[in-house]
């Protein structure tokens, strides 16, 4: 049971206890339905699985222990209880990278779908990619119609949300994209400033998308950083430093 409970820990990303946990959470479930009552499975000091039906009856709580050997052969059961992992995984994943929405995002560019929406393999945490979409709506008409990118392009996203989703039975995570937002903006040119960014206020009050995006910072900022991020997002960022009185 040790190499079973660590197999499936590494295989969904999960840790011992979390796998424990889903097990036994998982056989209570699916043994309450079959059995129509509440039964309650937990591991014992030796790991071995111990499941227990409860029932009243005239007042009276009843309980009588479910032959579990019997039924872990069931592949309904292993099924049952692989989606459940997945799921358990999908979601550890989904609160650890929703913590990085709204940061800027760089990703390559792989493909399209047939409504348009970008493709795009990323790494929101370093050494862990994934597949990111951005959809047409959330990106500039100016950049849709010039053919702005490319498979291979490497640009910059602002990573506008991450959630958990299911499709044909399948829980997986969702990764949202944009192009368009006043945050981009921001990101990019603290990106570039480096380590002068936590010296600099700088906030975007308006974008006109493809046109331009008008900036207000507390002091000058080096014209590379500014013409970096013309040339990343196809618009002019225009400048103004407000003086504090």
């Amino acid at each position: 049971m040790q190499s079973i409970i660590a197999s499936l820990a590494s295989r969904h990303g999960l840790s011992r206890a979390e796998v424990l946990l889903e097990i036994e959470s998982a056989f209570s479930t699916l043994l309450s339905r079959w059995y129509r009552r509440e039964v309650l499975v937990h591991f014992r000091q030796d790991l071995c699985l111990e499941a227990v039906a409860y029932a009243r009856v005239n007042g009276i709580v009843h309980q009588r222990v479910i032959d579990l050997p019997a039924l872990l052969g069931r592949a309904r059961l292993s099924d049952f209880l692989e989606r459940r992992l997945e799921t358990s995984g999908v979601c550890q994943l989904v609160r650890r990278y929703k913590l990085c929405e709204h940061n800027l995002l760089w990703g390559e560019i792989v493909g399209s779908d047939a409504e348009g929406n970008l493709i795009v393999a990323a790494e929101i945490l370093p050494g862990e990619s994934v597949l990111g979409v951005c959809p047409l709506n959330r990106i500039g008409v100016h950049e849709r119609c010039a053919g702005g990118f490319q498979v291979g392009q490497r640009r910059a996203f602002h990573l506008r949300r991450v959630e958990a989703m299911e499709r044909n039975g399948i829980a997986r995570v969702q990764v949202v994209l944009d192009r368009v937002a006043k945050t981009l903006v921001e990101t990019l040119l603290r990106e570039h400033l480096g380590a002068q960014a936590d010296r600099i206020r700088c906030h975007c009050l308006k974008r006109y998308v493809g046109h331009r995006s008008l900036v207000v910072t507390d002091r000058r900022l080096p014209k590379a950083a500014i013409l970096s991020v013309d040339r990343e997002l196809r618009e002019r960022v225009e400048v103004r430093i407000l003086r504090q009185p």
